[in-house]
């Protein structure tokens, strides 16, 4: 699947967390640049008890809103997750 709006992100950071058939529960993160992004966007799933839940937020540079933008970040993908069947 592509989306050019999509990849013309400057950022598409993202986060998961899901359990393996043994019960391991496996995460990760990656920011796209957005430094620190990804790690704090895969604490927000972790705090939340976020589970089997692959979470991608896409964000355009427009200007500079400093730390604001890993608030937005942040509940933008609990928003996304939380209204994912099955997951958070």
């Amino acid at each position: 699947m592509r989306s050019d709006s999509i990849a013309s992100a400057s950022h598409n950071i993202f986060a998961f967390r899901f359990t393996g058939n043994d019960g391991t529960t496996h995460d990760g993160s990656d920011d796209d640049g957005e430094h620190g992004a990804g790690r704090l966007l895969l604490k927000a799933l972790i705090d939340n008890d976020g589970k089997n839940t692959l979470v991608v937020v896409s964000r355009w540079y427009g200007n500079k809103i400093g730390p604001r933008r890993f608030k937005h970040i942040n509940e933008v993908g609990l928003s996304a997750a939380r209204n994912m069947p099955g997951s958070t």
